[in-house]
């Protein structure tokens, strides 16, 4: 195992962006290895400098006059699909693509992530605002978490259990947010049908004459939705320089629905809930105020 080398000084973070803006790094490492997450929170600790942890780039908007401090860019590969029994464990270093991985599923004829397809960004980044779209969340299928604890000063393995998911939320993002570096994610998978549940994704596949879609439909069906919106990353393309959604649809009981309905005097559209309630578009509601 090599050492970790300094970290370099003043380097551009435009084009690790989706957004591809922002200005530069005081200092910046690259964690290909466990070893190197713990190494570099090593140096910073001795340091007593600012860490910020970069996947992606998406949900990122860097200023032009750039991040004091290390960024760390998380660049753990790798992607190991191990027999379960009935199931399949696909373990992903946190610095995979997410989409390949997704496209790397349903070759397998695997089901759970399908509606998860073309959510720009890295594995990594995926648990800790409990990534979904389209009535699929990572916490559906998210079986462990290799983590490096900054407290304790090493990699822990922490059940789904343990990561407090909920909508769009986990026990990284509020409850102990910097406390832990995700390094790789193993997910918990197996042959099913596709999840057809969302509104959208359902009248799509209506349009297309498609009944009994297989998983490689509803994926395909989920990125023209996608693309539509600009929400596919795509060079060539400047209006997909999304952020992505940072909108948290607000889930209501049926009586607030129904008290918005009146005031609106139009129905609202809503995706059932567990204890009877409903998840109301927040754009829906944007595009109303």
């Amino acid at each position: 195992m090599t050492a970790l080398a300094p970290p370099a000084h003043d380097v551009p973070l435009a084009a690790l962006t989706t957004f591809g803006i922002g200005g530069p790094a005081s200092r910046f490492w690259i964690a290909r290895t466990q070893e190197d997450v713990k190494a570099a929170c090593d140096w910073c600790e001795r340091q007593q400098a600012p860490l910020f942890v970069l996947g992606g780039g998406s949900n990122l908007l860097i200023a032009d006059e750039g991040v004091q401090g290390v960024v760390l860019r998380m660049a753990i590969e790798g992607r190991e699909f191990v027999a379960d029994a009935d199931d399949t464990l696909l373990r992903a270093g946190a610095g995979e693509h997410w989409d390949a991985v997704v496209a790397a599923t349903l070759e397998r004829g695997l089901a759970g992530l399908e509606c998860l397809s073309g959510i720009p960004g890295t594995v990594g980044g995926t648990p800790i605002q409990n990534v979904g779209a389209y009535g699929q969340e990572v916490s559906d299928t998210i079986d462990t978490l290799d983590v490096f604890d900054r407290r304790a000063g090493r990699v822990v393995t922490l059940s789904a259990d343990e990561c407090g998911f909920a909508y769009r939320n986990s026990r990284f993002k509020h409850e102990q947010p910097g406390r832990f570096i995700v390094c790789a994610v193993t997910f918990r998978l197996r042959p099913g049908t596709a999840s057809v549940q969302y509104p959208d994704v359902q009248t799509a596949l209506a349009r297309a004459g498609i009944e009994e879609p297989t998983l490689a439909d509803v994926r395909d069906v989920v990125l023209a939705i996608r693309r539509r919106k600009g929400m596919v990353v795509d060079a060539s393309d400047p209006d997909s320089r999304s952020v992505g959604s940072f909108f948290m649809n607000p889930v209501v009981g049926r009586a607030k629905r129904d008290d918005v309905a009146r005031r609106e005097g139009a129905a609202v559209p809503g995706y059932p809930m567990a204890g009877d309630q409903v998840k109301i578009p927040a754009a829906w509601l944007i595009e109303r105020s």
